[in-house]
């Protein structure tokens, strides 16, 4: 059967449905009631079953919006026994609204750039390869999974993005990270009442709050990157003057004092250098306020002993020596598996053979906490897959700025909202170098959907202005 017979019968079969809708999800709701009697993962049809519903009774943008929402904000432990319904939901009508619109025809799919679609298959390839090279193991292969449903759903937001029918598609995904970083403000807000309101010191150390998302440092990175989205909204010709005057500068702070809470040093180290980036090509004065507020604070923590008493309990300077344990033994590591790695995901398991007697108290920190890592992302992609890790930490940084790079200078001359994008997005990579040499989250750790989405809807963007403004112009000229 010929590709657009096949197409013509999926439309049919939409069409059919739609007219039919309401008998069809009835019997499917008892199909679903008897075979999940008899499957072991008997939410799987009820959830299908809803994604269907969803799919039917919400317009393909407001399913967009809604999945990125769940797939970022609905995480911790809160709602761990839940997750995996959201996900299903989430990635079923991704997949059906794919489908509806480009059918099984693969020539009208979307084409991402070239080097967005090499990055995609070398990670895949590297997780695989590594994997076959140290025996199958399990973790390797549920990471390629992992990996392969993650670059699915971002292929989904991309298509998305290039429907003719809307150019502006691209408001959608920003908007869901908007929502999602208030669900996650409330969260954090509302563990902050329950504690009584201790910001201040436990245990000699600021109190830190993760709210539902459980991880401190990965929400303060979102946090960071909806601050430097906000920053270019104020710029946009598309946003009423209302929208700019008071809630996007509320909505700021909201995020600063978030982040605040989280007390992530990296994060605020990492915000702090891409908004330097950033204003050196907004305004050049805001800089020299940055550095005024810097040496205020330098001059009150030498000679004011309560400030240099706050600033040392909140940057939490005896626990700074702890890294060093954990990039040594990454370094060991990387130094006698040079070639292979240990293995994707393997780096937990080789850990505690490398730490020395001084680093005997992080076996029960760790191993209480989360899986160790060497707190450095190419080094963990380094340790865990040799040369491999080499090329993918060096691709995945070099493209993004490749891009950013090539967009920026394409649209400096015009000064529209394409290019206030282009430099919010660059920032948000130089953010996240910056922030790599500190943690591992937040980047691409395998594709943990709630961890690494937000970085990726933004590599998405910033691939999807590349292709509109410099390759489709480029071959125009042509």
């Amino acid at each position: 059967m010929k590709v657009s017979a096949i197409n013509k019968n999926i439309r049919s079969l939409l069409e059919f449905i739609h007219k039919r809708k309401v008998e069809i999800v009835s019997t499917s709701l008892i199909i679903a009631l008897f075979f999940s009697s008899l499957f072991k993962f008997y939410y799987v049809p009820f959830f299908l079953l809803l994604a269907v519903v969803l799919y039917k009774y919400l317009s393909e943008k407001t399913f967009v919006l809604f999945s990125i929402v769940i797939l970022i904000s609905f995480t911790g432990t809160a709602l761990e026994s839940l997750r995996d319904y959201f996900t299903v939901i989430a990635i079923a009508g991704l997949f059906l609204f794919f489908i509806k619109r480009y059918g099984l025809d693969f020539k009208d799919y979307p084409k991402p750039p070239i080097l967005l679609t090499y990055l995609w298959l070398l990670f895949l390839f590297t997780i695989s390869f590594i994997t076959f090279i140290h025996g199958f193991h399990f973790r390797g292969i549920e990471a390629f999974f992992r990996a392969s449903i993650f670059f699915t759903i971002s292929y989904f937001l991309y298509a998305f993005l290039e429907e003719s029918e809307n150019r502006f598609n691209y408001y959608y995904l920003i908007l869901g990270l908007f929502l999602a970083s208030l669900i996650l403000s409330i969260t954090v807000y509302y563990e902050l009442f329950a504690s009584g309101l201790t910001v201040f010191l436990v245990e000699g150390f600021f109190a830190r709050f993760a709210g539902a998302y459980g991880n401190f440092n990965t929400l303060a990175f979102v946090m960071s990157v909806n601050i430097i989205i906000s920053i270019i909204a104020l710029y946009s010709k598309k946003i009423s003057l209302r929208i700019k005057k008071y809630l996007i500068p509320v909505f700021i702070l909201n995020n600063s004092f978030v982040i605040f809470l989280t007390n992530s040093r990296a994060s605020i180290l990492a915000l702090i250098i891409a908004l330097l980036f950033l204003f050196y090509f907004l305004n050049k004065k805001v800089i020299l306020s940055f550095l005024g507020i810097g040496l205020i604070l330098i001059l009150l923590y030498l000679f004011e002993p309560f400030t240099q008493s706050l600033i040392d309990a909140y940057i939490r300077i005896e626990t700074v020596s702890q890294r060093d344990y954990l990039w040594a033994s990454g370094i060991e590591i990387m130094k006698d598996y040079p070639i292979f790695g240990v293995g994707t995901e393997m780096f937990p398991y080789k850990f505690y053979t490398y730490v020395p007697t001084s680093g005997s108290y992080m076996f029960d920190l760790f191993r209480i906490l989360q899986k160790p890592h060497p707190h450095n992302y190419s080094l963990w992609l380094i340790t865990e897959n040799g040369i491999l890790g080499w090329i993918c930490a060096f691709s995945l940084f070099g493209i993004y700025f490749y891009m950013g790079y090539k967009l920026i200078s394409k649209l400096s001359h015009r000064k529209k909202d394409e290019y206030y994008f282009s430099l919010g997005l660059t920032a948000i990579g130089i953010m996240v170098f910056v922030r790599s040499f500190f943690e591992v989250e937040g980047i691409f750790s395998y594709g943990y959907i709630s961890r690494d989405l937000p970085f990726w809807i933004n590599y998405i963007l910033l691939a999807y202005f590349y292709k509109t403004k410099v390759i489709l112009n480029s071959k125009e000229l042509n």
